[in-house]
């Protein structure tokens, strides 16, 4: 039996989600940067009746790929318990890091419904309830950071452990991603306010710490791949001797 059959595929979802998501939430959903939180009303609503089409495209098409975010984590946990088994260990961690990573998901998909639902029917909805729900579904979306920050942690304690003359994952990939995870506490002060900074639109708000998850994203996805490739490997050379 190859424990890692199906794994380099589900590697493969999390490049295929980074792309997916920037096209569609990114440049189809009108998000470089978010509208601002400091637009009137009127104006945040003249701005999603200009592009209503255009983001309900981008919101349809990211929720139909947010589930790969939990796929890609099924593919991290196998390379995690590749680690925990070697070191004697139980699974706590890679367990940790599958539910950060079902509940990113979510994370995705509520803040998405509520931009999909916002752009439906702009026409012939008040603009004060059409900027509420956009603000909800960035409230969540930015907020509820500990989820994945719960994830990727959960990842770096673990293969910080990695007993291997060469780790699974570099060292610098690991405390470098939990860097930018743990910074995300930052997105705390964008309800607080309206322009600046550390609005949803602002520079550290978006273009930093957005900016910091995609790199932090791709670094993760690459050596995921890396790690999955030379487990399999390894498992058919030992497979061969016996």
């Amino acid at each position: 039996m190859n424990p890692y059959r199906y794994g380099r595929f589900l590697g493969w979802t999390g490049i295929i989600m980074l792309v997916g998501t920037i096209v569609f939430w990114a440049i189809l959903g009108q998000n470089i940067p978010p509208y601002s939180p400091a637009l009137s009303a009127d104006e945040f609503a003249a701005q999603i009746r200009a592009h209503q089409g255009q983001i309900r495209l981008g919101m349809i098409g990211q929720l139909a790929i947010s589930g790969m975010w939990l796929t890609w984590g099924v593919a991290i946990a196998m390379v995690m318990r590749a680690i925990e088994r070697e070191n004697g260990d139980n699974d706590i961690l890679s367990t940790l890091q599958i539910w950060g990573a079902g509940f990113t998901t979510v994370v995705f998909t509520v803040p998405c419904s509520a931009w999909l639902a916002v752009a439906y029917r702009p026409d012939v909805m008040d603009p004060r309830t059409l900027q509420m729900m956009f603000d909800f579904g960035w409230m969540m979306f930015d907020c509820a950071y500990a989820l994945t920050t719960l994830q990727i942690i959960a990842w770096g304690v673990c293969v910080l452990q990695d007993k291997r003359e060469t780790p699974l994952y570099p060292g610098w990939a690991v405390w470098f991603s939990m860097f930018v995870v743990v910074s995300f506490a930052l997105e705390t002060f964008m309800p607080l306010v309206y322009d600046g900074p550390f609005s949803r639109s602002g520079l550290v708000n978006y273009y930093v710490e957005f900016g910091l998850f995609f790199v932090m994203w791709i670094v993760i996805a690459v050596y995921t791949l890396k790690a999955l490739t030379r487990l399999q490997l390894e498992h058919l050379a030992n497979h061969a001797r016996t």
